[in-house]
């Protein structure tokens, strides 16, 4: 059988690379969905050697689509890009927040995962991306990019229906998906995300809470268990909200930390048995129950091997220094 997808892990510092080919290689068009995209001060900065790259495309005559989030740090980038023949840039609405990661190239590749056109995510923090050449999929997240462009206001449900070992997710969907693999998980749950908030009240059943409980259940019935969190050197009110779930992971038997001080850990990656998660998706309320956020799910076993490795590394090198 053939096989009419490749998947490319694009973690951590290769993600620069990874998105200037692609790029450099796009012959039709160019949409992205980004949460923030921040120029920097020096012409040299990732973000920018990458905005000069979209330049450089649209001038050749790709055309270029780029929806931000409504916020001041991508105000420059606005700006800078703004008005220029084949790029057409804007805000997303502001009634919702647009928190996606993605860019489509062709409408038959992507580059999806957590990573910010900032200094800091695409230079320095843990960030877990791939690109996939897939037509179907590209194909399905043009469809919803489209759909965003045309009104960002409100959740974009799930118009069409896929199996393989390619699943694409949006917005909502995300939730349930994650929820029916640990349900039926037997091998092991392995969480890392940058925010995971669990409710104050202990009797209210928010989406975040309901994952905790499938992490906890599949523990107690055998399944290997791990979660690692963001540990922030400039946000406390994160630290505590994090701290709070590491608690709760840790009175219940599952392995939980912390990451380094040191370094952002960003990376949102999901792993269920045989199945690996990534993208946006952030484990707040806001996160799981109202933002936009595109994530995809692969069960590629080269892929899912990578992803384990990459955690693992991160998880056991992490708690070392807790």
């Amino acid at each position: 059988m053939e096989i009419s997808y490749k998947i490319v892990p694009v973690v951590d510092r290769d993600y620069f690379p990874a998105a200037k080919k692609l790029i450099q290689e796009a012959e039709k068009s160019i949409c992205i969905s980004m949460f923030v995209m921040k120029i920097g001060e020096k012409p040299s900065s990732f973000v920018n050697l990458l905005t000069e790259e979209l330049k450089t495309a649209a001038k050749r005559g790709i055309k270029i689509k780029i929806l931000l989030e409504n916020q001041g740090a991508n105000q420059s980038t606005l700006d800078f890009l703004g008005g220029i023949r084949n790029i057409e840039i804007k805000f997303d609405s502001l009634q919702k927040t647009t928190h996606n990661k993605i860019v489509i190239i062709d409408k038959n590749t992507i580059l999806i995962g957590s990573t910010n056109w900032t200094k800091k995510s695409i230079g320095h923090a843990n960030e877990a991306n791939v690109v996939i050449k897939d037509k179907e999929a590209s194909e399905y997240f043009q469809e919803y990019f489209d759909r965003l462009w045309k009104d960002s206001s409100k959740d974009i449900s799930l118009f069409e229906n896929f199996t393989g070992d390619i699943i694409p997710l949006i917005d909502r969907q995300y939730f349930k998906v994650v929820k029916e693999l640990m349900s039926k998980s037997t091998q092991r749950i392995f969480i890392m995300v940058y925010g995971y908030k669990l409710s104050k009240t202990g009797y209210t059943k928010a989406k975040g809470d309901i994952l905790a409980d499938e992490i906890i259940k599949a523990k107690r019935r055998g399944v290997e268990t791990k979660v690692l969190l963001e540990k922030s050197n400039f946000n406390e009110q994160l630290n505590k909200m994090n701290s709070a779930t590491i608690q709760y992971f840790k009175k219940n038997g599952v392995e939980a930390g912390f990451g380094s001080r040191n370094i952002i850990t960003h990376s949102t990656v999901v792993i269920i048995d045989d199945a690996v998660i990534l993208g946006a998706t952030n484990w707040s309320y806001s996160g799981l129950e109202k933002w936009h956020n595109t994530d995809i799910l692969m069960r590629e076993k080269g892929i899912v091997d990578f992803f384990v490795n990459y955690f693992e590394q991160k998880f056991n090198s992490y708690l070392k220094s807790n």
